[in-house]
């Protein structure tokens, strides 16, 4: 019965053994803040996360006038803002480069995650994030917003003749000093003489979104704006999150109270331990190692297949890449650790069959009538 009893045990803290691990693991470094904002911070900073993504953006968005049949109704947006779907990744770098320094993205990056973690321990509804944009919106208007429309007006396709022929029979048809678009829906570069005066139009565009910005993102307005009860919801998923960290942080009771109460049952011999705690050690460890050496390719295939399966391969294989940064901050202690457990528990099947040779009895020494 005692063998019996034991048996189940072991096989319990075999399958536990993994998924504690990983629980406690993912736990340390999800809930890490100080980690998990320099591993952001450092993605944002130093990769190509934003440049390929507000490339994807601004695309998308191109798209969606046209499938939406927004192309009519957004004449009268700036054409500045239309014409980015047109600069390459090489461009966007260089635009990136020039008004989103690596100064304003930490900062927004901080106050973000700062926000996020304050609020899960506060007593808050809601994550008190509030985004200062007046540096990068002088920024915008700065030399370096100058330059960074430049090269988006380079990226512009030249006019086609029929282009031409339009923006002329709606010149002719409008009375003196009214303005006459150069674009109606997709825009294109005019040659001379009017590409100075369009060139223009680009940079007052820049002036005209930079001026119905926002100085001043703050979360817990906006949200207040959309509902007043938008709150609750944020309430809820508070306590859920502090549920699953304390639950992260208990997650190895389970296997120790489990290998306890086979030290308890199992123990007799050297044999004993062997099979009882040396065997589940060994086994549990290596199951607990198959995620760690697997873990990339899975992530991967999720991304890939389900989240992000519409949206394009660049843009995906860095959000894996900085994604995958995060996770080797996870499976790299699990890795140490299961080896660990492995050596700890080889040793132990080691020692407890090494069993020493039993020595035979001496003969006892000849007496009298044996002579």
């Amino acid at each position: 019965m005692r063998g019996c009893l034991a048996f189940f045990i072991a096989l319990a803290f075999v399958a536990c053994l993994p998924l504690s691990l990983l629980a406690f693991n993912v736990n340390r470094v999800v809930f890490d803040a100080p980690l998990v904002k320099r591993v952001v911070t450092k993605q944002v900073t130093e990769s190509d996360l934003i440049a390929v993504t507000l490339q994807w953006l601004a695309q998308k968005r191109a798209q969606e006038r046209v499938l939406t049949g927004e192309a009519q109704t957004a004449i009268r947006e700036p054409d500045a803002l239309k014409a980015l779907q047109f600069p390459t990744l090489d461009a966007w770098r260089k635009i990136r480069a020039l008004v989103l320094p690596n100064q304003f993205l930490a900062q927004w990056t901080a106050t973000t995650v700062d926000g996020v973690y304050g609020w899960i321990d506060s007593t808050d509804a809601i994550p008190n994030i509030v985004l200062d944009f007046r540096a990068w919106k002088a920024q915008m208007k700065s030399a370096n917003g100058h330059q960074a429309i430049q090269i988006v007006y380079d990226t512009v396709p030249a006019c086609k003749q029929a282009d031409i022929d339009d923006f002329l029979k709606r010149l002719a048809a409008t009375p003196p000093g009214k303005e006459v678009l150069y674009n109606l829906y997709t825009p294109c570069k005019f040659p001379d003489p009017w590409r100075k005066d369009q060139n223009q139009d680009y940079l007052d565009g820049r002036d005209e979104i930079m001026n119905n910005a926002p100085d001043v993102f703050d979360l817990p307005k906006e949200l207040s704006r959309i509902d007043k009860q938008a709150g609750v919801g944020a309430d809820a998923l508070k306590q859920q999150l502090k549920t699953i960290r304390l639950l992260g942080w208990a997650s190895l009771v389970a296997p120790l109270v489990l290998i306890a109460l086979l030290v308890l049952l199992g123990i007799r011999s050297q044999m004993g331990t062997a099979r009882w705690l040396g065997l589940p050690l060994l086994v549990g460890g290596l199951l607990s190692l198959l995620p760690t050496l697997t873990y990339s390719l899975v992530v991967g295939a999720m991304l890939t297949g389900g989240a992000m399966s519409e949206v394009p391969k660049e843009v995906t294989a860095e959000f894996t890449r900085a994604f995958g940064v995060l996770l080797a901050e996870i499976f790299n202690p699990m890795l140490l650790e299961s080896l660990a457990l492995m050596v700890i528990g080889l040793i132990v099947v080691i020692v407890g069959i090494a069993r020493k040779p039993k020595t035979q009895p001496s003969a006892p020494p000849a007496g009298p009538e044996a002579l």
